[in-house]
């Protein structure tokens, strides 16, 4: 499967607000963050598990769509639970066990059902043009 078919697979799967959530809750929408584990950009994909040069990790689509086919990456393994997936994709195969990343899984639905997202001004990179308010 093509890079772009499993970004748009991943899309058509996630919950309506689900990117927006992950989003904040990962980085509040920094374009440049980086964690101590080296994950990076606006959904703090790991580049070890990502398809992408680390570089384009910090171009927030290409970072939202990497994103985006992780959680489904996360979604199946987790046998269709949006609760276990969001654990698997905060900490791996030890959320998906239930071991960690239960609160992180319920903080980012909980946010996603209230419908709260990062503002978009947040998402942009420094090249990209400034969003509209």
């Amino acid at each position: 499967m093509s890079l772009l078919a499993a970004w748009l697979s991943a899309i058509a799967i996630l919950p309506a607000g689900m990117l927006d959530a992950v989003t904040h809750a990962e980085s509040r929408g920094t374009w440049s963050a980086v964690s101590r584990a080296g994950c990076v950009g606006v959904m703090q994909v790991c580049p070890r598990w990502s398809e992408v040069p680390r570089w384009a990790l910090f171009v927030p689509p290409v970072n939202r769509l990497e994103g985006a086919r992780l959680l489904a990456y996360w979604h199946r393994r987790a046998h269709g639970d949006w609760q276990l997936a969001l654990a698997g994709y905060n900490c791996g195969n030890r959320g998906l066990r239930g071991r960690c990343g239960q609160a992180y899984a319920r903080a980012v639905e909980a946010r996603r059902r209230a419908g709260r997202v990062t503002p978009a001004r947040r998402l942009a990179s420094p090249t990209a043009p400034p969003a509209a308010d």
